[in-house]
């Protein structure tokens, strides 16, 4: 078994690639790359599969369970027919069984409590050009009613910046204000955290990017009617001809218009004033978003001039981000916050789906019921063979120095 797992990471190794993709055109996406802390690398079988869970979908989650639990229980059938013929009493096989079974359950509880809730080693995005702005357009703190308590601005800036950004909006659910807790208005704090809101509307969630004030959204999430009222009233102060910064930025969240509006009514949230769309959210509710719906919102987005956004819809659960937004923007670093928000909202108006680039790290997403019973097991070889060589080196090393210690554990020591 040792050598069959070590010939797979070895193989998957030889064909390694970039583990960045390009959201909008599907391509490895040049001048970005990731960092690993030292963390990160030595414990590769832990913190590469909680990477993939924490920007998996509900169905990844599960998928995982139940392929843990199957090759568990082929793991103790093939360990017990190898063990030859049992001379324990069948109570005290059965107790053994169940004190084994009670303890894969434990370290499996153990890992997914780790994964989701504890801190530990993340990647980060870097970008090679000193003018490019990484940023996320939608995060959550503790004022929003399901976000982690204690995840107040400070924890959402330290944990933006271990991802690798270098502003985030932070869009608390109909509630406004946690960015000033931690931003001054100037350009000596990173990363920046820059005002927004996400507005629950009538089977809407509708992220608002650089409001001044809080916007109410009671009396307006009634109804579709109602949505589209309010939509049109935030955006009638748009002076299309000077791509005028100074009215909110409008962005769809998934996975809210895709479940409830896809079709003709992306055009109605278009025509209302709804100028961007989030085509890539890590959440698992959102990222089950079928890979040809994202196909076609792309195509929408560039025939209708729409702007398409990563978000990592942080909420303080989770750790690794899996999506990152990466703009040039020349002088950004000189900009306050104020005029930073400004500055990006025009860009968006002006270059609409090409202001940005939408970076992910990449995954096989199934598009049927029978792709999903093979996500697993193909998302694993994509992983491996997208880890740095020193993540394959302490595979390795996981790999091996379990058998070592447990063929040194023999009576006098022999190694055969």
């Amino acid at each position: 078994m040792p050598a069959l797992l070590s010939a797979i990471v070895v193989l998957a190794q030889l064909f390694h690639r970039t583990p960045l993709v390009d959201v909008v055109t599907g391509a490895a996406p040049a001048g970005v790359r990731l960092v690993y802390p030292i963390g990160h690398v030595y414990f590769a079988p832990f913190t590469l599969l909680a990477d993939w869970l924490n920007g998996g979908s509900r169905h990844d989650i599960i998928g995982f369970m139940v392929w843990a639990v199957l090759l568990f229980a082929l793991a103790r059938l093939f360990g017990r027919r190898a063990g030859g013929a049992p001379t324990a009493s069948p109570a005290i096989r059965g107790a053994r069984e169940a004190a084994v079974w009670a303890l894969f359950v434990l370290s499996f509880s153990g890992f997914i409590a780790w994964a989701a809730f504890l801190p530990r080693p993340i990647p980060r995005l870097v970008a090679d050009d000193p003018e490019a702005l990484v940023f996320d357009i939608h995060s959550h703190t503790a004022l929003s009613h399901d976000g982690r308590p204690g995840f107040g601005a400070m924890a959402s800036a330290a944990w933006h910046a271990r991802a690798g950004f270098d502003a985030a909006f932070v869009t608390d659910h109909n509630r406004f204000g946690a960015a000033s807790r931690w931003r001054t208005d100037g350009v000596d704090r990173a990363p920046r955290l820059l005002d927004g809101e996400e507005l629950s509307l009538s089977g809407l969630h509708l992220i608002v990017l650089g409001n001044r004030a809080e916007i109410s959204n009671r009396g307006w999430d009634q109804s579709w009617d109602s949505t589209a009222a309010l939509i049109g009233r935030l955006h009638s102060t748009f002076d299309s001809s000077t791509f005028d910064s100074s009215t909110p930025f409008l962005v769809a969240s998934l996975p809210e218009y895709w479940r409830k509006h896809w079709g003709p009514q992306l055009g109605d949230l278009a025509a209302w004033g709804v100028e961007g769309f989030e085509v890539w959210t890590t959440s698992p509710r959102a990222m089950e978003f079928p890979p040809a719906e994202r196909r076609e919102l792309i195509a929408r987005a560039r025939l209708s001039g729409l702007t398409l956004f990563g978000a990592t819809d942080m909420h303080g659960y989770g750790n690794a981000a899996t999506v990152w937004n990466v703009a040039r923007l020349p002088g950004w670093r000189a900009l306050g916050d104020s005029a930073l928000t400004a500055a990006l909202i025009g860009l968006w108006r002006r270059e609409r789906l090409t202001a940005h680039r939408v970076i992910a790290l990449a995954r096989w997403q199934p598009s049927s019921r029978l792709g999903s019973a093979a996500a697993v097991p193909r998302n694993a070889w994509l992983v491996l063979r997208t880890a740095s060589r020193g993540h394959g080196a302490a595979l390795l090393g996981w790999i091996w120095l379990p058998t070592l210690l447990a063929r040194l554990r023999r009576p006098e020591g022999r190694l055969d």
